[in-house]
């Protein structure tokens, strides 16, 4: 059986979207000569000398099947490069410690009056890490690759890949993008190394879908690491001695294979890896033991993305195989009430779910988007945790604990629903439990629905087989524009049900990403965050932290990009 709402629904990738926390941008430099986004004077770097080398270990929980740094639905296992892919690849713009696009590949850039035509203006004398030079060419040839191995899912990692009306290599030095509508988020979604990162024309010899296949043994870019070998556990990468931009402090790094997360906090005591970089690596119980020896730690300061609760208010309908009737219509559970949605956003405690589950390194969420992210700084209704306002509005909608075993009933049905999440997560069934406790507190009775893998999990949301389910925003520079465009759509299965509530309409999330106006962008905004707080569309639980911890001895700091959730040695800070 197959299901929709109103169209095909693209499950792959958007479960991918989910898995990489869905935040995937860009990678970046200056030239040579240049001044870089840090203030720092940039030179060509030169391959170091061996007996000089500056070598850090670091771990990761999975092997990397090809370092191509595109994810298509035929290859899902190539996600676990993309966390590393800004070591190796460039994007045409890039974010800087300010978190203001600035050129990466493109040194400068020129928009259209209409808002359609972007002239990208290569800078002089980059190369890819076998010598070849980076002309307008290879950036149109790899941006083509790209919307060719996604297909129709390009949209699924920024909504420009949708908007692509041609690719134009003007000459040698200037690549011209034009769209098929005004985007306001273009150069952010430009950004993205996944899937925007400029590869080698030699990855796609023999066909766009080659790439994956050519790049198993070869990183093909302009970054400043390039891959070297792998011993069967470990994974060694050296410097790119073409790259362009600043010479990294870091020489060559390794990436140890080390699936268990207790595993590779012992690894970093035990001296074999140098540092865990990402809060995917550690337990939130690692990072504090950590921190309390001595070890080099940090958080970074801007949430990732936002975790929280997602409940079904709207009827899901399921199909037949070939789409031509419906089989089966699941209807919206008791979340449909927003009374009900409203004492449920009373009853959750940000606050203490943060300081016992998380243990002080998650940031309480009162709302979808922090105020910081773009057009995010809007005026919303926030619920503070109010036990007896829970009560009152529950005994408003009429479910009252008429036989006084704790749970509220109504025209004899029990207040009763499911939470479903991942065990693929082990801090889950701890956050899933304390959201429990919080719920039973004012009448609700709770089951606890975990899936055996993030499949199932996904499934659960695609089919409206949950009441309440553990869910998170795309993050990183996919927040908030990627994951609003998904507001309707069944690329996001729970952000999918919030049209027809408050002011959101298909037709105005379409008109979000075809405006060039800022201020209607702006105004849209206003409407889609008002709207979702005043209707208690969803419940914010925590905004995403990264962590890292490392050797003292070797490190003495790292800093973390835009999107905090990547990789980039060449951040590292060696003493």
């Amino acid at each position: 059986m197959k299901f929709k709402t109103s169209i095909k629904p693209k499950i792959t990738a958007a479960l991918l979207a989910l898995a990489l926390c869905l935040g995937l941008s860009g990678c970046g430099g200056s030239a040579a000569g240049e001044t870089l986004p840090d203030g720092s004077a940039s030179a060509q770097a030169e391959a170091p000398q061996a007996a000089e080398a500056k070598t850090v270990t670091l771990a990761e929980s999975w092997s990397f099947p090809s370092f191509y740094p595109v994810i298509s639905p035929e290859s899902a296992v190539n996600f676990g490069a993309a966390y590393w892919s800004m070591n190796f690849y460039d994007t045409l713009v890039t974010y800087d410690e300010n978190n203001e696009i600035v050129g990466s590949l493109a040194k400068t850039w020129d928009v259209s009056d209409d808002g359609l035509s972007y002239t990208f203006h290569l800078r002089e004398s980059v190369k890819f890490s076998d010598g070849n030079a980076l002309t307008a060419e290879a950036v149109k040839q790899s941006i083509d690759a790209a919307r060719v191995n996604l297909g129709s899912y390009i949209g699924n990692y920024g909504k420009i890949g949708a908007l692509i009306a041609s690719t134009e290599a003007k000459d040698d030095s200037t690549f011209v993008l034009t769209l098929t509508s005004p985007y306001y988020s273009a150069l952010n979604d430009l950004s993205f190394c996944l899937p925007y990162g400029i590869v080698n024309p030699r990855a796609f010899e023999g066909g766009a879908d080659k790439a994956y296949e050519n790049c198993v043994t070869e990183t093909m870019g302009t970054g400043p690491y390039m891959f070297d070998r792998y011993d069967g556990t470990t994974y060694t990468f050296v410097r790119n001695p073409y790259y362009w931009g600043a010479a990294p402090q870091v020489d060559e790094f390794r990436v140890k294979e080390i699936p268990d997360n207790d595993a590779k906090i012992l690894a970093l005591q035990s001296g074999e890896v140098t540092a865990l970089l990402g809060s995917d690596k550690l337990t939130y119980d690692g990072f504090a033991e950590l921190s309390a020896a001595g070890y080099g730690t940090k958080i970074n300061s801007v949430g990732t993305s936002c975790v929280y609760l997602g409940m079904r208010i709207a009827d899901t309908t399921l199909w037949n195989e070939d789409y031509t009737e419906i089989v089966q219509t699941v209807p919206a559970g008791v979340f449909a009430d927003k009374t009900v949605r409203l004492a449920a956003s009373y009853a959750i405690d940000q606050q203490l779910l943060a300081s016992s589950v998380y243990n002080g390194i998650e940031t309480p969420a009162e709302t979808l988007f922090s105020a910081d992210k773009p057009y995010c700084g809007v005026n919303r209704t926030v619920y503070p945790t109010d036990l007896e306002k829970a009560e009152q509005l529950l005994s408003e909608a009429g479910w009252e604990d008429s036989d006084g075993d704790g749970v509220r009933e109504k025209k004899g049905e029990k207040l009763s629903v499911s939470i479903s999440f991942t065990n693929d997560f082990g801090t889950l069934a701890s956050a899933v439990s304390g959201v429990k406790a919080q719920l039973e507190a004012v009448g609700f009775a709770v089951e606890l629905a975990p899936a055996a893998d993030m499949m199932g999990w996904f499934m659960a949301a695609m089919t409206g087989n949950y009441d309440l389910i553990y869910w998170e925003t795309n993050g990183g520079a996919m927040d908030p524009s990627s994951t609003v465009s998904n507001i309707g759509s069944v690329a996001d299965p729970v952000l999918g049900q919030l049209t027809g509530f408050g002011g959101i309409t298909g037709e105005l999330i379409a008109e979000l990403d075809s405006t060039a106006s800022s201020e209607r962008v702006q105004e849209i905004y206003n409407t889609i965050l008002t709207s979702i707080a005043d209707e208690a569309l969803i419940i914010p639980l925590i905004y995403k932290n990264e962590t890292s911890a490392w050797n003292k001895d070797v490190i003495v700091d790292y800093s973390y990009y835009y999107d905090p959730k990547f990789t980039l040695v060449q951040n590292i800070r060696l003493k």
